[in-house]
């Protein structure tokens, strides 16, 4: 059974045994992460004005960088982000008063995390494909987000390896001798960690978790997704 320790744990090998490098790549992502994609597609689904008087939750926080753009733009908002990682959680420092961070593992029920009916939107930017499965996660939101509330997914989506192998590859040939078997072997366990879900799997998981499907938009050329669904 997870543990809050084995997730840990997992994540770590999942961001190449090294944490501190992990952090330091999500920090430098960020703005790619939370580009004008993203910002657009906010705007178009989640509905409050910036003196808006709610309750935000980034789940997989990170650093908490988005939790600090959320505080300048909605400064009246209580913020919460949700983290595991001691590396990531590290890295958090000068939060102001309206932000808190929780630290606890997405892939369990953790129905007392926040009140029920008490969230008004909820982000998952680059997590679900981290998490053993995400059933436990949508059926918590279910309880978590309020009668209309939003929930944002943002993650990357199965595509086929040739193309996998060719955008991570950034143009080294496969025959090339310094792709050594260290590297290899990490492509292809990231293959299988960062191809776990198609589009459609994602969808209907959360229909079946009695979602409502407001927009799924796909990003990067395919290889990644938006999805806006309400409670």
């Amino acid at each position: 059974m997870p543990s809050l320790k084995s997730t840990q744990a997992y994540l770590e090998r999942h961001h190449g045994g090294d944490g501190e490098l992990a952090a330091k790549r999500t920090l430098e992502s960020h703005q790619r992460n939370h580009d004008e994609a993203f910002q657009a597609f906010w705007d178009q689904h989640i509905s409050l004005t910036n003196d808006a008087d709610c309750h935000l939750v980034d789940l997989g926080c990170g650093p908490g960088l988005f939790l600090q753009d959320l505080h300048q733009r909605y400064p009246n908002a209580q913020l919460s982000g949700v983290e595991c990682a001691p590396y990531m959680l590290d890295r958090i420092s000068d939060l102001p008063d309206a932000i808190s961070i929780h630290v606890a593992d997405l892939n369990l029920d953790s129905l007392d995390l926040f009140p029920a009916n008490s969230v008004d939107v909820a982000l998952a930017n680059r997590l679900v494909h981290e998490l053993h499965q995400p059933v436990s996660l949508f059926r918590n939101l279910q309880h978590w987000l309020k009668p209309g509330g939003v929930f944002v997914l943002v993650d990357m989506v199965r595509q086929p390896l040739k193309s996998y192998v060719t955008h991570e590859l950034k143009g080294m040939d496969l025959n090339d001798l310094k792709l050594n078997d260290a590297r290899l072997e990490d492509l292809f366990i990231h293959f299988l960690e960062h191809n776990r879900y198609h589009v459609d799997d994602l969808v209907d998981l959360l229909t079946l978790c009695n979602f409502k499907v407001l927009a799924v938009e796909p990003i990067r050329s395919g290889r990644a997704v938006q999805i806006a669904v309400q409670k």
